[in-house]
């Protein structure tokens, strides 16, 4: 019983601990965590069983550890993140980013420990809003910098998310109206339907004679940025091919007059606006 009572000690400290990882490493990547709850949960729950049985089978606390850390934590990360955001990332930006964050957390929690003396669970979850803070401000940063923004996308009520980039070099829109088009990859439109309409919107681009783009509707689009958000509204979003976003972070293309009030742009910060 006494065994018992500590293998499930065990258990619960390392699934918080790889939820706490896996959390900041998809918060890292800027992948939206809305659909990806229950991959998470299930990755950390596979990651905690999948390390108790080697403590168990190795009997080494050492090699339980770099075991742990080494192969079994970049492999939950990359499930959790799924099969389509993880083709965009390698493997050894995900095992570095694995490594930072462990080693931060890990660090912040000895730290917390070696002063308080506390329960080991109390100190992680400590940890974690210690980690939190810390990891935010050099994400927005660094994101803001790359000029990324978590998007979500509404279409007939159905929800779908990606990781945007913000390109002045974006000037496409319909004419003659002036609207804005932006581009996104073809998993952004499984959410409009078999008997969504379709338009073709011309474009021209450096180098070439240019061509049209298959352009939809969605009913609204949300960009995070900073602390609030911007809502627009009756958004036009042109289908690209997927491999203008291949080896790249993001799913999206951003038309350069997102952050203003042009023609065609029924946008507000921070609070919902009517719909038109």
């Amino acid at each position: 019983m006494i065994y018992a009572f500590y293998l499930d000690i065990f258990l619960l400290r390392t699934f918080i601990t790889n939820c706490l990882i896996l959390i900041f490493v998809i918060y890292m990547l800027k992948i939206p965590l809305i659909g990806k709850v229950v991959r998470l949960i299930a990755s950390a729950v596979g990651a905690s069983v999948c390390e108790c049985v080697l403590l168990l089978l190795a009997g080494s606390y050492a090699f339980y550890k770099w075991t742990s850390v080494l192969v079994v934590v970049p492999l939950a990360a990359r499930l959790a993140i799924g099969r389509q955001a993880g083709r965009k990332i390698p493997f050894l930006r995900l095992f570095a980013l694995c490594m930072f964050v462990t080693v931060l957390t890990g660090g912040i929690v000895t730290a917390l420990d070696s002063f308080f003396s506390s329960d080991a669970t109390v100190m992680i979850c400590f940890g974690f809003v210690i980690s939190y803070i810390v990891l935010k401000c050099f994400c927005e940063r660094s994101n803001e910098s790359r000029r990324l923004y978590r998007v979500t996308l509404l279409k007939d009520g159905k929800r779908a998310c990606a990781t945007a980039l913000y390109d002045t070099g974006n000037l496409l829109k319909k004419q003659p109206q002036q609207i804005p088009v932006h581009i996104g990859g073809s998993a952004l439109f499984d959410i409009v339907g078999e008997n969504a309409s379709f338009f073709d919107v011309p474009y021209k681009s450096l180098g070439n004679d240019g061509g049209s783009i298959k352009v939809c509707e969605f009913d609204e689009m949300t960009v995070m940025k900073g602390n609030g958000k911007l809502i627009l509204h009756n958004v036009l979003v042109g289908r690209a091919s997927d491999s203008l976003f291949e080896d790249n972070a993001y799913d999206m293309i951003l038309n350069e007059a997102v952050f203003s009030n042009k023609t065609g742009m029924e946008n507000t910060l921070g609070k919902q606006a009517a719909h038109k």
